[in-house]
């Protein structure tokens, strides 16, 4: 919700140096965990967020900043899906499946397999959509970032669908995803059985602070 009204608020409100200041906010609310325990790959990801920002506000083009919000969303994300697969920590789909229904579930070889494979697989789809997001802003012609700063683009993006994707498309993927992984849990883990979507999400909701914590817990 925080996400939406400050991106909102930086469209609506026409401020020159509020693009950046969201951009920023939003890349520190995401990252804050691990900048705070002086991960690299955090504090490098930010680090760049806040040099981007600066530079496109010094060109005077710092309006182009709220269209990386994207990248830094899907590149956070990333981050704490494959966070959660260093050695000795349990992925972040085991986490999910443990708070939500119970953690002998959890446990099951099966379930215990397919849940770092997919924690593996929601990583590499995120990191590589914030990847294949940058390059678009970067070379998007004539409003990229490459062309704010009078710099031709290895290739040209032209038009106007690269934004609707960068601000629809791109979380409408994730929907997609979700789509076809749902039914392909149910195909491959046919033998167990499934709790209902609706009481899924009914137990998300009631159980996100649990889950929180969890991925608060660097040593979960």
């Amino acid at each position: 919700m925080l996400y939406l009204g400050i991106v909102a608020a930086a469209f609506a409100s026409g401020i020159a140096w509020l693009d950046e200041l969201a951009t920023v906010l939003v890349a520190t609310l995401l990252f804050w965990p691990g900048l705070r325990r002086g991960y690299v790959v955090p504090i490098a990801i930010w680090t760049a967020v806040v040099l981007v920002a600066v530079a496109l506000a010094i060109a005077g083009h710092g309006e182009i900043t709220i269209d990386f919000l994207p990248v830094v969303v899907n590149a956070a994300l990333s981050y704490l899906f494959a966070h959660t697969l260093a050695n000795g920590r349990t992925p972040l789909i085991a986490r999910l499946i443990a708070v939500i229904e119970n953690p002998e579930r959890a446990a099951l070889p099966r379930v215990a397999a397919y849940a770092r494979g997919l924690t593996q697989a929601w990583a590499l789809l995120l990191g590589a959509q914030a990847i294949v997001l940058a390059a678009m802003i970067a070379c998007a012609v004539p409003d990229g970032a490459l062309a704010a700063f009078g710099i031709a683009p290895p290739f040209a993006v032209q038009g106007d669908a690269w934004r609707q994707y960068l601000h629809f498309g791109s979380y409408a993927a994730v929907l997609v995803f979700f789509a076809i992984e749902y039914a392909y849990r149910h195909w491959h883990l046919r033998d167990i059985e499934h709790m209902p979507a609706a009481r899924f999400a009914t137990r998300l909701v009631q159980r996100w602070p649990a889950l929180a914590r969890s991925v608060m817990d660097d040593d979960a």
